[in-house]
């Protein structure tokens, strides 16, 4: 009995008795160009395994990973903490974000990556990521360096390192000890580095106008967070002096307007948006006494005195005179967000900011993505979602729009084709870019789908589109991949099984490819559960990690990125990062536990005698080394073995243990064949392999009898 379909996918059904297949740390391999039905048309490879390449200084769950467009920057959030890496994989802390645990969205446009973790959104501008690398302790305000391992430290860079605050800066000082800004106890030695920042200039603050009277370093940007002597914390640049109004000034109050009408100033070429004001105070007949500006506008040509404006309400006539900023990047004005009075004097431009609740009509974000330039994002626990201004950081206070097929939240977004997926909790949506303000993006009509997502992080691009964990109004559970506007269901019965009534919005997933092979990988924390579907085969196998008593659980991996030519992922807990590494048969030196399980062997419910099987592993894969007695850890793989049991009972319970030998180096004739198997009326095989080699099943043939009744 050739080829009974012992080689095979995981595929358990509700009833082990109708089907008790697994296939667990196996990959299905397809053969094309053999026929179908053939002997070796599907063999099983060994999941690759994890070679460590860094761990974080803080070992803590790798919340995300990203490539920075251009491929020279990995940026990876651990913790609470943002770290950067180069080509040689030296991590260097550039920041730290306001929360610890759970997944992060990670985005950029090629200036700025941007990050949110839920509560809040974050920008690092893309820079060089490390000045100097030093051990170092810090009591109070001094620094002082007790080794330094590589690059310089100089006056005016920023200091980053577990337990140091954002907005930290070196003031002061020189050789082993230094001045900062900010007050800290940090002892014994930890590791620490340092960058330069994105500008050292003289400035002074008036209201929220930003003078720069001299730029000794760097440029100013948007997004950009200001420190200095009293300086507010989480000051920011929300716009270039250039093009922006500074103040404003009411030259006729016009008739007839109310309190909450919305401004929109008339005249001048804008490139994204004008100025716009709210009216916060009417005098007699309805003319305006204060507004608010709520956004200081984009010009190419300003607006000349006196500029007229429009309404949303049904006031008319009111003008005003404006006061435009110089600043370019350089010397010049800008505008800021927090109002304060700060003399002239030496302040320090970030490259990593926390935006503040005031940016855009909501603070915070719990996935993002790119399009056309515009950071999309939405806003937790609701139906909206907003958009960045082009190549910016900073959002329009009016730059947002609601999902509105459904009744239900915004759950997840992504972007495909160009165009914005919405994902509720039952139903989606798609958007497109068709440039109007203040939102630049409207609903494709027919685009809707009456299917939403389980799980907000179980979205991952897949082939030509995405997969993700679905959900609806009838139930949930089914994994599917988008196909043009609408979901298509990819998953099994079997693997729907496994998740059915069970905890699943806190799946996560993320997409690999490695020989050919693109791989949905999706993990269920609270089930302690792996699933990959392959889309070169269309096959789902498990892929699990194996605890010290043998006891499978979810994959160590949590996210991945490539990088450097390599696929990387970062560990759940304990803050390293891997190599998918297919001549690795370990995961980073933690055994591997491989298992396949064949389907029932049933010949009309008769006696069945078992005289041989016979599993085509490739042989001769023993590691080198000199085998000893008695075996210890030296000898794993010498010898590498394969355990054997079966069940006579639809797989109820299961036979003793029995092994046989794979193969050692060199052995390429050897065979695995166990004989007198015994005799049932249902029987299910079940092969396990730990041992640390390049463990392939190929086929396995049967030779057995069926009884007369």
């Amino acid at each position: 009995m050739a080829d009974f379909g012992f080689v095979g996918a995981a595929y358990e059904a509700p009833s082990i008795y109708q089907d008790a297949q697994e296939c667990i740390n196996f990959r299905p391999e397809i053969d094309p160009t053999l026929p179908q039905g053939a002997r070796q048309v599907i063999a099983l490879y060994p999941t690759p395994g994890l070679t460590n390449v860094v761990t974080l200084q803080n070992a803590q769950q790798v919340r995300g990973m990203r490539t920075v467009s251009g491929g020279d920057y990995l940026v990876v959030v651990c913790g609470p903490y943002v770290y950067v890496m180069g080509s040689t994989f030296t991590p260097t802390i550039v920041g730290q974000i306001g929360s610890s645990t759970g997944q992060v969205g990670i985005t950029d446009n090629g200036i700025n990556v941007y990050i949110v973790d839920g509560s809040n959104r974050y920008t690092w501008r893309i820079s060089n990521q490390a000045s100097a690398v030093f051990q170092g302790t810090i009591s109070g305000t001094t620094l002082t360096v007790t080794l330094l391992q590589s690059g310089t430290i100089a006056v005016g860079q920023s200091l980053f390192g577990i337990g140091i605050s954002n907005q930290t800066v070196i003031t002061a000082g020189s050789g082993t000890s230094w001045t900062i800004n900010q007050s800290h106890t940090i002892t014994p030695a930890i590791q620490m580095n340092s960058a330069t920042v994105g500008a050292v200039f003289t400035g002074s603050m008036s209201a929220t106008t930003l003078t720069v009277s001299a730029v000794s370093s760097g440029t100013l940007y948007l997004g950009q967070t200001i420190t200095g002597s009293t300086v507010t914390a989480k000051t920011i640049i929300t716009a270039l002096g250039s093009g922006t109004v500074l103040s404003e000034s009411i030259v006729s109050g016009g008739t007839g307007y109310a309190v909450n009408e919305n401004i929109t100033v008339l005249g001048g070429v804008f490139g994204s948006s004008p100025a716009t004001y709210t009216v916060t105070s009417i005098g007699g007949s309805g003319a305006v006494t204060g507004l608010t500006r709520t956004f200081s506008g984009q010009y190419t040509s300003n607006p000349a005195n006196d500029v007229s404006t429009t309404s949303d309400g049904s006031g008319t006539g009111l003008t005003l005179t404006l006061t435009f900023g110089t600043g370019t990047g350089s010397t010049g004005n800008y505008v800021i967000n927090n109002s304060q009075t700060v003399t002239s004097r030496t302040m320090y431009g970030l490259n990593f900011s926390e935006l503040p609740s005031t940016d855009g009509a909501f603070a915070g974000g719990s996935v993002v993505d790119i399009v056309d330039n515009y950071f999309v994002y939405n806003r937790p626990n609701s139906q909206q979602y907003a958009a960045s201004d082009v190549l910016s950081p900073i959002t329009y206070g009016l730059s947002f729009a609601s999902k509105f097929t459904g009744p239900d939240d915004l759950v997840s977004l992504i972007v495909d084709h160009g165009q914005i997926y919405l994902l509720g909790e039952k139903t989606s949506e798609v958007w497109a870019d068709v440039g109007t303000f203040p939102f630049p993006f409207q609903r494709i009509p027919g685009a809707s789908s009456q299917h939403g997502i389980a799980a907000q992080f179980s979205m991952a691009r897949f082939g030509n589109s995405f997969a993700y964990v679905s959900r609806n109004d009838r139930g949930q559970a089914v994994i599917v991949q988008m196909n043009g506007y609408f979901p298509q269901r990819i998953s099994t019965h079997a693997v729907e099984n496994t998740l059915v009534n069970q905890t699943i919005s806190d799946a996560v997933a993320y997409t690999y490819q490695l020989e050919g092979h693109e791989c949905y990988v999706v993990s269920f924390p609270t089930l302690e559960l792996t699933w990959v579907y392959d889309g070169a085969t269309q096959l789902w196998h498990k892929w699990l990690w194996t605890d010290t008593q043998n006891n499978y659980k979810r994959h160590r991996s949590n996210c991945g990125a490539l990088f450097q030519n390599q696929f990387l992922v970062g560990d759940y807990e304990n803050g390293q990062i891997y190599r998918l590494d297919p001549e690795n048969y370990t995961d980073n030196g933690h055994l591997i536990r491989r298992m396949r399980r064949c389907p029932h062997l049933v010949a009309d419910f008769q006696r069945q005698y078992f005289d041989e099987l016979q599993i085509q592993f490739q042989p001769g894969v023993g590691l080198q080394g000199i085998e000893t007695f008695p075996l210890g850890d030296n000898d794993i793989g010498i010898n590498p073995q394969a355990m054997l049991r079966w069940s006579n009972d639809g797989g109820s319970t299961w036979s003793n243990e029995h092994w046989a030998g794979i193969g050692k180096v060199g052995k390429y004739q050897n065979r695995i064949i166990w004989r007198r198997l015994g005799q049932a009326r249902d029987r299910i095989y079940e092969v396990v392999v730990t041992d640390p080699v390049k463990a392939v099943i190929v086929s396995a043939n049967l030779k057995a009898s069926v009884g007369e009744n």
